[in-house]
C-alpha cells in the first residue's frame, strides 16, 4: 500500500500559499487553537476520498462529512483583500515516494475551483521526480483535455470523473480495452503519452505503480466531544459515527454472537483500563434474551463494585469509542469500519476527559496498533503527555524517528505556517522552530526553575 508522505495545501482558510506537512505513521498536530489543525485533518480527508477508488468518480468531493464540516467554496479557500483581488482556486496534494526506487516520487495535486457555491475538482496533476508531468483538465461540457509535460494538449470528451479508469489503461499497455475509447482521440494517447515514458525510463512493469492514483486505507475519523454515556440502550442499527454512537452496539453483539471476538476485545479493554488507571472491568449487562432487548455497559473501577457506565467518570465514555474501534479490528466484525486490519484515524483531543496517566497510555495503545496493525495515526492534540509518551517509544526503539512526524502550526499575522519537526533516536525534537519553543518548552523551563 502506497502511502502518502506529505500533505500539501494551498491558499486554504489560514494558510498561505503553499503549506507542506510531512506524514508518518503517527503524526503529531500541535499548536495554539484556531491555527488550522482540524482543517488539516479535514483536507487529509477529502482528499484521500476523492483519490479512493470510488470517489473519483464523485464531481463534488464532501468537504462537510461529520466530523469536519468546512462550509462551502468560499469558507474553505482563503480570503484576500487589496490590489491582488479575490483567490478563485485552492489546492491540495499528496506526495508519494516509490518503495524501491526515486523514480516513482511523485506528486498528486487536486485543483479546486467554485461550482453553485460548492468546490469542483478542475485538474489534478502528476508531477515526477524527473520534473515530466501529466494533467488532466476538466474541459468543456466536463470532458478532459490532456496536457503532457507541457506539450501535447488534447481535448476530449472523455467524461472527466471517468479519467481514472483511462490512467490505468494507459499505465498498464491495456490495448484490447482502451481500443475501444481510442476512437474518442484525434491523436492517440499512448503516442502522447511516449515523452512521459521515456523520461522517466519506466518499464511497462514499473509503469501501473507510477501512474496509478495511491490506495489509501479506511479512514477513522473521531471526533473531539464523542457521544454521551447512557443508563440504558435500545438497540438500534450499528452504523458507524465520529461520536462513537456504535460502539455500544458493537459491543453488545460481540457479546452476544461472537464471543471470541469479544472476549480478545475484553481482555484489551481490562488491560488497558488497569494500565491508565481508569477501570478493572467492563461488561455488557443484559435485560432479555433477544437481540432487540435492552441493555447497559457496567464498569468496575478499581476493587469496587459493578456501576453504571452513566455513573464513573467522564473519561470512561470519552475515550472507550477510540479503544474500541482501535482493538475491535483484531477479530472479524461485520461494523462498517472493521472491514481491514490496515486503517488510518484521524483523531480530534483525543486526550479529553483523561488524566495524564490515561493519555500517556492512550499514546502507547496508538504505537502498540501502528506495530503490530500497521495502523497509522493523525492526532490533533494539546497534551504534552502524548507527544512526550511517542518520544519515550522512539528512545526505547519502539518506534523509529521516521515513523514519527511532529507538526507544529504557527500563527504569523493573519496567516498560518506549518512547521516540521523530528525526532532524533533519542526521542529528542529537531528542527525545533523558535515560537514552539517559546510556548511550550518555556513552561517546563519555568516550572524546573531555571531563569525566565
Amino acid at each position: 500500500m502506497s502511502h502518502p508522505t506529505h500533505l500539501t495545501l494551498q491558499d486554504v482558510r489560514c494558510f498561505e500559499g503553499e503549506q507542506r506537512g510531512r506524514l508518518g505513521p503517527i503524526t503529531l498536530l500541535v499548536g495554539e487553537n484556531s491555527t488550522g489543525k482540524t482543517t488539516f485533518l479535514g483536507c487529509y480527508r477529502a482528499l484521500s476520498r476523492f483519490l479512493s477508488e470510488y470517489g473519483f468518480m464523485e464531481d463534488l468531493p464532501d468537504f462537510n462529512e461529520e466530523p469536519f464540516t468546512m462550509g462551502s467554496f468560499r469558507d474553505i479557500v482563503r480570503s484576500r483583500l487589496g490590489p491582488i483581488g479575490r483567490i478563485n482556486e485552492f489546492k491540495l496534494g499528496f506526495l508519494l515516494e516509490g518503495q524501491q526506487d526515486s523514480v516513482a516520487r511523485r506528486q498528486l495535486t487536486a485543483t479546486f475551483r467554485e461550482e453553485g457555491s460548492q468546490p469542483i475538482v478542475s485538474s489534478l496533476s502528476f508531477r515526477f521526480a524527473s520534473d515530466s508531468s501529466l494533467e488532466l483538465r476538466r474541459g468543456n461540457d466536463n470532458g478532459t483535455d490532456f496536457l503532457v509535460s507541457g506539450y501535447a494538449l488534447e481535448k476530449s470528451d472523455f467524461p472527466f470523473g471517468s479519467a481514472r479508469s483511462l490512467l490505468r489503461f494507459l499505465a498498464e499497455g491495456i490495448e484490447e480495452p482502451f481500443s475501444r475509447v481510442r476512437q474518442r482521440f484525434p491523436t492517440p494517447l499512448p503516442l502522447m503519452l511516449q515523452r512521459l515514458r521515456k523520461t522517466n525510463a519506466l518499464s511497462a512493469r514499473r509503469r501501473a505503480g507510477v501512474l496509478a492514483l495511491p490506495h489509501l486505507s479506511e479512514l477513522v475519523p473521531v471526533a473531539p466531544l464523542r457521544s454521551k454515556p447512557k443508563r440504558t440502550y435500545d438497540p438500534v442499527r450499528e452504523t458507524a459515527s465520529p461520536e462513537g454512537e456504535h460502539i455500544p452496539m458493537l459491543m453488545m453483539r460481540l457479546d452476544r454472537t461472537d464471543r471470541a471476538h469479544w472476549n480478545s476485545l475484553h481482555d484489551g479493554l481490562v488491560e488497558f483500563g488497569k494500565t491508565a488507571g481508569l477501570f478493572s472491568d467492563i461488561k455488557v449487562k443484559r435485560h432479555g434474551k433477544q437481540m432487540s432487548d435492552p441493555f447497559q455497559l457496567q464498569v468496575k473501577v478499581r476493587s469496587g463494585p459493578n456501576a453504571n457506565i452513566m455513573d464513573v467518570g467522564y473519561g470512561v465514555s470519552q475515550s472507550l469509542p477510540i479503544l474500541v474501534d482501535i482493538m475491535a479490528a483484531n477479530g472479524k466484525s461485520r461494523g462498517a469500519r472493521h472491514r481491514t486490519s490496515e486503517r488510518t484515524f484521524l483523531l480530534q483531543q483525543p486526550e479529553v476527559h483523561l488524566h495524564p496517566r490515561g493519555q500517556a497510555e492512550l499514546a502507547s495503545l496508538f504505537v502498540e496498533a501502528f506495530r503490530k496493525r500497521g495502523n497509522r495515526f493523525l492526532i490533533e492534540t494539546h497534551s504534552d503527555y502524548i507527544v512526550d509518551r511517542v518520544r519515550i517509544s522512539v528512545r526505547k526503539g519502539l518506534l523509529k524517528p521516521d515513523d514519527v512526524s511532529i507538526l507544529y502550526f504557527e500563527p504569523r499575522g493573519n496567516a498560518v505556517e506549518i512547521r516540521n519537526m523530528g525526532l532524533d533516536k533519542d526521542g529528542n525534537l529537531e528542527d525545533v522552530p523558535a515560537g514552539y519553543r517559546d510556548f511550550f518548552l518555556k513552561e517546563t523551563d519555568k516550572l524546573l526553575g531555571f531563569a525566565d
